[in-house]
């Protein structure tokens, strides 16, 4: 088999349009995460002491960033495979660079371990810093494997190994609960289920194809524009998923019912809306890069979708926000206002997340990485300063999502006036 057959897409193979019915199946992976995430906060609280409970809710925040961090290269997988899927030469095989960035995200985790110990995992630092070292590298196989699949347009394997990571998960976390609670032994579920990338390769021959995936250029331009989505997202990360575990080092000895609420509060405000929109980045890849010439038409639909569904999420929220919380544990009290404003600016971080998707489909890596840089520095800056920690919370997760939103509508404007000019006759 020559190195060009390598790459096409077997006649009877799913195809690489995005069909409804694939469609649907990753929409229902999406959900079955967001729905995980949930299970897993009420069994960590529910379960644990109070202090453990709330440093359960910080590892599970640092982990999650962790994975945001990686799924740079998972969008950048997704991407140069597609790119030779459709015809560009190819280059390197995807997984080598991914393996590199891994590898350097594990260094400086390990580097960061110090503050890690002392301010976020205290109490299971022996436990959890090996095992966030570990599966940094871990995760940037997994993630090769799940945006190869993205790229070949392999929709229903790319939703399978979403939803057999998150039962994976589960059932560990079952297992641990029914040989007794501990932080720790849930600590090591949460990152096992990663095993599952052994799984499908060992049972999987397609599974073996996607991750021998080529990329459309050389290992060190790779390790480049990984690296470079990887900075992005760590931005990304630190608004979203990795909030909770900045938000306690901030906060370090504030109150752990009040501490463990507000990361909560922020947890359950973000899942409903962040987790599918995450898990949907590699379709919005792919139907963005079919619309390269209309990026606003494109964007349209989707836009006032999120900021409808903010608004109605947030007037629920001020009303339901209180009593969700307390039903994980008694002792977490937050206001119904705290809820709602939370709620309402998970629109304007998800709005971001679609701009920066489309800015990424339009290979503008620097303004990706510029517009979650701003919001991330914004929202920090915000958090460091003394006033209320929920009024602090609520103005950090909505400024800086506004204005790292405005630094790509700005880009995204001057491309698509480019474009229009492109287009008219001479």
């Amino acid at each position: 088999m020559s190195r060009g057959d390598d790459v096409s897409i077997d006649p009877g193979q799913d195809s690489p349009g995005l069909t409804r019915r694939n469609a649907s199946g990753v929409a229902i992976a999406s959900l079955v995460a967001a729905l995980s995430n949930f299970v897993l906060m009420f069994v960590g609280t529910r379960t644990l002491s109070d202090a453990a409970g709330t440093e359960f809710l910080a590892f599970w925040s640092l982990l999650t960033g962790l994975f945001g961090v990686i799924s740079g290269v998972q969008n950048e997988t997704t991407r140069t495979v597609g790119a030779v899927v459709q015809g560009r030469p190819p280059g390197v095989r995807a997984l080598w660079p991914a393996l590199i960035v891994g590898a350097g995200v594990a260094v400086v985790v390990a580097a960061l371990s110090p503050v890690i110990a002392r301010r976020v995992v205290p109490l299971s630092a022996s436990t959890a810093v090996p095992a966030l070292i570990v599966i940094a590298v871990a995760y940037a196989a997994y993630v090769t494997l799940v945006g190869a699949f993205g790229g070949r347009g392999w929709w229903s394997h790319y939703a399978g190994l979403l939803c057999a990571e998150v039962g994976l998960r589960m059932a560990l976390v079952v297992a641990v609960f029914v040989a007794g609670a501990s932080l720790a032994g849930y600590e090591l579920a949460c990152v096992g289920a990663t095993a599952v990338l052994v799984i499908y390769l060992v049972a999987s021959p397609r599974a073996r194809r996607a991750m021998a995936s080529f990329a459309d250029a050389g290992l060190g331009a790779m390790v480049r524009k990984h690296a470079l989505a990887v900075v992005s997202t760590t931005s990304t990360a630190i608004l979203v998923t990795a909030y909770g575990a900045v938000l306690k080092a901030f906060a370090h000895g504030v109150d752990p019912l009040l501490l463990g609420g507000l990361i909560l509060a922020v947890s359950l405000t973000r899942a409903p809306i962040m987790i599918p929109l995450t898990s949907f980045t590699g379709v919005a890849i792919k139907l963005f890069l079919q619309r390269r010439d209309a990026p606003f038409a494109a964007m349209a639909k989707p836009f006032w979708a999120l900021l409808a569904l903010g608004v109605v999420g947030g007037a629920a929220a001020w009303f339901v926000g209180p009593w969700f919380v307390g039903f994980f544990n008694p002792g977490y009290q937050i206001a119904g206002w705290v809820f709602a404003a939370l709620t309402f600016s998970s629109a304007f971080m998800a709005i971001l997340t679609l701009l920066g998707t489309m800015v990424l489909a339009l290979d503008a890596h620097v303004v990706y990485s510029v517009g979650w840089l701003v919001a991330s520095a914004i929202a920090l800056v915000i958090l460091a300063t003394p006033i209320a920690l929920a009024t602090r919370v609520v103005l950090s997760l909505s400024c800086g999502p506004l204005v790292g939103a405005a630094v790509m509508v700005t880009w995204l404007a001057g491309y698509a006036r480019r474009q229009r000019v492109g287009r008219e006759p001479r």
